[in-house]
């Protein structure tokens, strides 16, 4: 069963690329002032055969599935190529990610149009993927 989870956290971990620091830390870096990796705006990611839309905006980072289906988590960036993502709202079936769930995200290249990133689902060492995002708008 546990592999079976962490397969299906890997299938999915593209779906979010977020987290949040954990509650003790000090955050030293102002995004309301500071320029960021990701600005507001509309990003896309392949995710299978469906393109995925993605959202930032007004702190938040929304994923827009087909059906109705989404993923909702504050963004909270701690560097100019760092971010902290918590899922605050999801519809989303066979998801092994609830409310609550924390993820942290590194930009680790800018090429262009695109974003490339390493995520990692906090608390988990062995939790840790790649991808990449387009900016759409």
């Amino acid at each position: 069963m546990l592999i079976t989870f962490a397969l299906t956290v890997n299938t999915y971990a593209q779906d979010i690329a977020m987290v949040e620091i954990e509650e003790t830390e000090t955050e030293f870096f102002d995004s309301e002032s500071s320029q960021t990796a990701l600005q507001n705006g509309t990003y896309s990611y392949k995710l299978g055969s469906e393109e995925i839309m993605v959202s930032i905006e007004g702190g938040y980072y929304t994923e827009h599935h087909p059906n109705n289906e989404f993923i909702k988590a504050k963004i909270n960036w701690v560097a100019e190529d760092e971010y902290t993502l918590t899922i605050v709202d999801l519809k989303k079936k066979n998801l092994p990610f609830k409310a609550g769930t924390k993820l942290s995200t590194k930009i680790t290249k800018v090429k262009g149009d695109k974003y490339y990133y390493e995520s990692d689902l906090l608390g988990s060492n062995q939790n840790t993927w790649t991808g990449k995002f387009k900016k759409v708008d």
